[in-house]
């Protein structure tokens, strides 16, 4: 689509349309495109007229020539935008010379332009030119006239030439991206050419608008919908109230006349009550003054029996103290003598080895000594023989004269002229010689070397023998140490465990019968509190008919086995209370306030949510059955069951708990008979103890416990005695780490010295190797040293027969034998003398190395013999200090074993003064004990009647905060409701538990229950006169019933109703929102009216530009496409059409263009040929033209895709319909199109000017 853009015009503005298009064949009388002329534009140097112009005019020539640039050109001229210009601005248009001119012609142009000269339908010429300045900027002139754009464009669009169509330009490539354009783009391409696209943005705009007006009016609807039904059922709504309230109204005249009933009898009942009160408190005072008397005397004995147990708490901690020194001390004296033990063994160890190692380093010193003593012989031996050499006569000679001398070195000339072969043979000879004999030198040297190095290692590889000899020595010692103490760890170790595992089994049985105990205890110091509280339960009773027990007094499990798995499934839930209803909890919780009894959770029977038992477990499995089902009660009590039981099940063992749970993985709750649960979490917890709740009822035997607690306690204060303190098994285990921690190191010492010998008896190996390897070069060497020191002599042989030739005469006139004994003798060293100095350095150089070395092994020696002697001084000294840490250390361990002896004693003495004590106390309790239960037993006695004091005044004052509450008007005498005070809260709303006691801040000199009468003192009194007289006589429970029945029905009868008692108050607002809500839906239908008008309107414009548009190139494209398709072999041509995507509104969706080629098949248009496109593109391209045509049509390289023959009939088809009112301009390459043209315009490149030149011819006179 980009590519259409740049065709078409990517922003086409609105422009005036006809509506009635013309076809091309009928155009009115239109002008021509004359000539061009231009100015440095482009590739154009300086002023070039192109032209003429004529109906079909066919642009040619090379490629590069510039011919696009002619496109260029009559763009720009029209005010095409730069960038489909191929420039990146418009100063690019500006004429620029290559690099390559340097002369004056080479300056840049500062400005260009284009004149097109047209010629309009009434013969005049107009001049139309555009200028680009070096700065980009642009000038319009028509005529000469300098205009603005508008101007310009307007001078245009009245020739029917369109800039922002440019329907009449195709550029190069447009054709090719015409043919693969998609149905969208096309559909955009129709809109820019009709012009509807100028309705676009306002269309979406308005259809935004429509879409949210129209959704506003169906909210403004439901809106008011809503509110109207809301009218209604507030209506409806008031009706219900009005009845209810009369019903209220009814109810409460019944429950003033039931009030008064009550009030009158419970005041009657409340006069004979404290009269009986004041009788009974006399009889408590006497036994409360013994019993006070009986408090001190028990409080001063165990005041007395506290000092001795604090004494005898304090030897008893004294003596532990003592243990515990004793134990910490033994261990240390262990250690300590363990380390006694351990440097005696080293002492003996280190003497041993210093003992050796002083032999090694006297051998090793007479060793030095034996070299030394060799090398002063040598040394002395070469200095002899070096005297004696002047008196052997091996250095001398006859003495020549001067012409002796000259003539010797004649002589000596001309050996050398004779025998130059021989000498320089010779010399060779002994060169090689020389070096053969230093090569044995060598090897000689390195054997000796490694002689030496051989001693060397063999040294060594005895002195670590014997090394890692004493190392292992050592070792085998500590292992058997180690091995001992590990031993005794294992003992002490066994011990610490028995014992450890007998203080946790009698520990265990300990807990147990403490445990056992205190219970037994704790139920017998709860026993008034559960006395109290029965009490209270039973007054309950009498004042509250429907209160009816503890649930543990009103279920039982159907066998003895289920006790414990019942128990813990009830729970918390045991010892709830069973009310009749929610009612009644709230007064027994106010009476328990009132009693300060303590807490309760009260279970009503008529309102309790009861879960849904599921069925489905009740056979589940063999061994487990609901909880439900294996307790039995009361018919009417099964609903409190089920709520405390839900769908629980019973199990026989935990096995079948865990495969319901965990096997079957079913979500329930699985209690066992032994009272293990599995949550329905998964968590298990209980099991293996008995539920106390279940052994409520048995009888503890409280004296069996306490001697059972004793004899514990006496067998763990033995085993304590008996059992060995933890230190010494702490100082075996130090000292199997200390040993072990030795042993490893000795263990490395001992690797490291095997791994030393291990590496000299590897470097032995290679010393061994190399001396074998030695062997054989030396004998080589050797061999070749004899053979060159033959050939030596032989040589020497035959030059000495030429001087014995020469030197003949001479060696008889001065006395020798031959001259080269002259010359030994007078100029050097006989040979006999080198190698008896050879012989002495040789000796003296081995003998110094192996000084050397034996010298280093006895310093050696002596470093190691020095560090021994330092380590036995220093454990001699570490000896002697742990000797006198072991005397002192005994000492102090006698000391407190003395004085343990004489804190045992004392200890003794404490326990007898301690149990004399004990006893007396017991016997004061028991008295104690006594006393307070006669104390009670008044106490009871009184109770019992201030109970049913308390339970009238408790009555009277919940009717009188009853109707105070609930608004309830009573006749008065005097005072007023405002007088009763509600102190406590009864509106709680929960039923489950009373209020704890209260605080300290409560607390007065009077007992709670008088508070509790004297708080229902208001200065209050009912009037009685309404009342009848039968009903005054009548206070019977039936009558009461009777009343409750009545009450009951009417609630039932105003609770069914449950009416909206606002409804009366919220009609008047809502009928408003009514009125607030129609206003609403009328503006919002007005709005959503409105816009969708306006949208229309839009619509219908955008659809009639467009559609306009779309029906003239529909209808005119198969005719063109005809057109270029017909040939002799097809007549008939192809066909080509358009199709909609959307009738409705066709510019939002595709067009579809088809194009079928003669004969063939119908296809997509990506499935045809590269002509094939390119034909059915310019059938497009012509049929688009068409609607609102411009005089003329230039198209740039459209057959470039087209083969010989669709190029014949382009040509042939644009011959045919070029006129007079309608110009073609085509740039092309190929002779079968231009070749058709009328005229020619021939570009082609001056490179001397390096500028595009022009030639113009017609056809005409050429054509047959």
């Amino acid at each position: 689509m980009e590519q259409m853009n740049a065709i078409f015009g990517s922003r086409c503005q609105r422009v005036s349309f006809s509506s009635a298009v013309p076809d091309i064949d009928d155009v009115c009388a239109m002008g021509k495109l004359v000539r061009l002329e231009v100015d440095n534009f482009k590739s154009y140097k300086g002023h070039q007229v192109i032209g003429p112009f004529h109906k079909f005019t066919s642009v040619i020539g090379p490629n590069g020539s510039g011919k696009s640039n002619l496109m260029d050109a009559i763009s720009f001229v029209l005010g095409v935008n730069s960038q489909h210009l191929r420039s990146q601005s418009l100063k690019d248009m500006i004429y620029r010379p290559t690099a390559m001119q340097t002369d004056s012609r080479a300056m840049a142009a500062r400005r260009a332009h284009v004149v097109l000269v047209y010629e309009n339908a009434r013969g005049q010429e107009i001049r139309f030119k555009r200028t680009v300045q070096h700065s980009g900027q642009s000038e319009y002139r028509i005529n000469d006239r300098q205009v603005t754009f508008a101007e310009y464009n307007t001078a245009l669009q009245k020739e029917n030439i369109l800039i922002k169509a440019k329907n009449f330009l195709v550029f190069q490539g447009d054709v090719e991206s015409v043919a693969s354009q998609s149905a969208k783009d096309l559909t955009k391409l129709i809109e820019q050419i009709s012009g509807s696209w100028e309705y676009k943005e306002e269309y979406d705009r308005l259809k935004k608008i429509q879409d949210r007006a129209i959704e506003d009016s169906a909210h403004a609807f439901n809106k008011k919908r809503g509110v109207t039904s809301e009218v209604k059922q507030y209506k409806e709504q008031k009706q219900e109230a009005e009845k209810f309230e009369s019903l209220v109204r009814e109810r409460r005249q019944v429950a003033v006349k039931y009030l008064l009933w009550k009030l009158y009898h419970i005041e009657q009942r409340s006069q004979e009550l404290e009269k009986q009160a004041s009788n009974r408190k006399i009889d408590t005072d006497g036994a409360t003054g013994d019993q006070l008397r009986l408090e001190e005397q028990f409080k001063a004995t165990r005041k007395e029996q506290a000092l001795i147990h604090r004494e005898k708490t304090r030897r008893e901690l004294q003596i532990k103290k003592l243990k515990k020194e004793l134990e910490e001390h033994r261990p240390n004296l262990i250690s300590i003598q363990e380390q006694v033990s351990h440097l005696e063994k080293r002492l003996e160890q280190t003497k041993q080895n210093g003992d050796r190692i002083k032999h090694e380093h006297d051998q090793q010193a007479q060793e030095v000594a034996n070299l030394e003593q060799s090398l002063v012989k040598l040394n002395k031996s070469s200095e002899e023989y070096e005297a004696s050499l002047p008196e052997s006569g091996l250095v001398k000679g006859p003495v020549l004269t001067a012409e002796q001398v000259e003539q010797y070195e004649q002589l000596k000339q001309q050996v050398s002229i004779r025998a130059v072969t021989e000498e320089q043979q010779l010399e060779q000879l002994q060169r090689q010689h020389k070096m053969e004999l230093e090569n044995v030198k060598r090897i000689t040297s390195k054997t000796e070397e490694f002689q030496v190095r051989k001693s060397q290692l063999l040294e060594d590889e005895r002195q670590l023998v014997m090394d890692g000899q004493a190392l292992v020595d050592e070792a085998e010692g500590l292992d058997k140490q180690l091995k001992s103490r590990k031993k005794d760890l294992v003992a002490l170790e066994e011990e610490r465990k028995t014992t450890h595992q007998r203080e946790i089994q009698l520990n265990e049985k300990l807990q147990e019968t403490l445990n056992r105990l205190m219970q037994a205890k704790a139920e017998q110091r709860e026993s008034e509190k559960e006395t109290r509280f029965k009490e209270c339960l039973n007054m309950m009773k009498q004042i509250f008919p429907g209160v009816h027990g503890k649930l543990v007094d009103l279920c039982r499990p159907t066998q003895r086995r289920y006790d414990v798995a019942v128990a813990t499934v009830l729970g918390r839930n045991m010892d709830s209370i069973v009310v009749e209803d929610q009612r009644t909890a709230i007064e027994c919780i106010q009476y328990m306030r009132d009693q300060r009894v303590g807490t309760a959770t009260f279970l009503p029977l008529n309102s309790i949510q009861v879960p849904m038992i599921n069925d489905r477990f009740r056979n589940y499995t063999r061994g487990a059955r609901l909880a439900v089902d294996v307790v039995k009660s009361d018919k009417k009590f099964e609903t409190i069951l089920q709520y405390a039981c839900g769908s629980t099940i019973v199990c026989d063992n935990v096995q079948i708990a865990k495969q319901i749970c965990y096997e079957k993985n079913e979500d329930v709750k699985a209690v066992t008979v032994d009272g293990t649960v599995i949550h329905r979490s998964g968590l298990i917890t209980g099991g293996h103890s008995t539920n106390q709740a279940a052994t409520r009822w048995q009888e503890s035997d409280i004296e069996g416990l306490t001697r059972t607690r004793d004899k514990l306690l006496g067998e763990l204060n033995d085993l304590n005695k008996q059992r060995r303190m933890g230190s010494a098994e702490e100082a075996a285990k130090n000292d199997c780490a200390e040993l072990e921690g030795q042993l490893s190191v000795l263990r490395e010492e001992i690797t490291t010295a095997e791994q030393k010998l291990q590496d000299v008896r590897n470097e032995m190996r290679y010393v061994e190797e190399q001396l074998v390897s030695a062997q054989a070069p030396y004998d080589q060497a050797k061999a070749k040293l004899d053979s060159l020191a033959a050939s030596i002599e032989e040589m020497k042989s035959a030059f000495a027969t030429i001087e014995d030739e020469i030197f003949a005469e001479f060696c008889g006139r001065i006395g020798v034998s031959n001259i080269r004994e002259y010359e030994s003798m007078r100029y050097g060293i006989p040979e006999e003398v080198i190698e008896q100095r050879a012989q002495f350095a040789a000796q003296r150089s081995r003998l110094e190395t192996q000084l050397s070395f034996e010298r280093g092994q006895l310093s050696e020696l002596a470093e190691r013999l020095s560090k021994l002697e330092t380590m036995y001084n220093e454990d001699t000294k570490t000896l002697a200090d742990l000797q006198t840490q072991i005397s002192q250390a005994t000492e102090r361990m006698r000391q407190m074993n003395e004085d343990l002896a004489t804190s045992n004693a004392e200890l003794q003495e404490q326990t007898v003064l301690e149990d004399e004590k004990q006893e007396a106390v017991d016997q004061l309790r028991a008295k104690l004990e006594a006393k307070g239960r006669d104390v009670q037993s008044y106490l009871k006695e009184m109770s019992q009647v201030e109970t049913e004091m308390e339970k009238v005044h408790a009555e009277r004052v919940a009717i009188f905060r009853k109707c105070k509450l609930e608004d309830i008007e009573l006749p008065l005498l005097r005072g007023s409701m405002d007088d009763v005070i509600m102190e406590d809260n009864l509106g709680s709303s929960s039923l489950g538990t009373s209020t704890q006691s209260s605080s300290a801040m409560d607390v007065d000199d009077e007992p709670p229950s008088q508070l509790s009468i004297r708080s229902t003192d208001w200065m209050v009194e009912v009037n009685y006169d309404s009342l009848d007289e039968n009903l005054k006589e009548n206070g019977s429970s039936a009558r009461d019933e009777e009343f409750k029945d009545e009450l009951k029905r009417r609630a039932e009868e105003i609770d069914e109703m449950a009416p909206n008692m606002k409804a009366i108050d919220r009609l008047e607002g809502v009928e408003q929102r009514l009125k607030e809500a129609e206003d609403q839906f009328d503006d919002a239908r007005r709005d959503a009216k409105r816009a969708k008008q306006e949208f229309s309107n839009v619509k219908q414009k955008r659809y009639k530009l467009f559609y306009d548009a779309y029906s003239h190139i529909s209808g005119r494209i198969d005719r063109v496409y005809k057109a270029l398709t017909t040939s002799e072999t097809f007549p008939h041509g192809g066909t080509a059409y358009l199709s909609l995507d959307d009738s409705e509104e066709p510019y939002l969706e595709g067009i579809r263009y088809h194009a079928m080629p003669p004969m063939k098949k119908f296809r997509d248009m990506d499935q045809l040929s590269g002509g094939e496109k390119s034909i059915a593109a310019l059938a497009l391209l012509f049929a688009i033209h068409s609607y609102q045509p411009s005089p003329f049509f230039v198209l740039d390289e459209v057959d470039a895709a087209l083969d010989n023959t669709n190029v014949v009939t382009v040509a042939s088809y644009i011959r045919e319909h070029a006129s007079e009112d309608f110009q073609f301009i085509v740039i092309s390459l190929k002779n079968t199109l231009y070749e058709k043209a009328e005229s020619l315009v021939g570009i082609y490149r001056d490179q001397d000017a390096n500028s595009s030149k022009t030639l113009s011819l017609m056809l005409e006179p050429y054509q047959e």
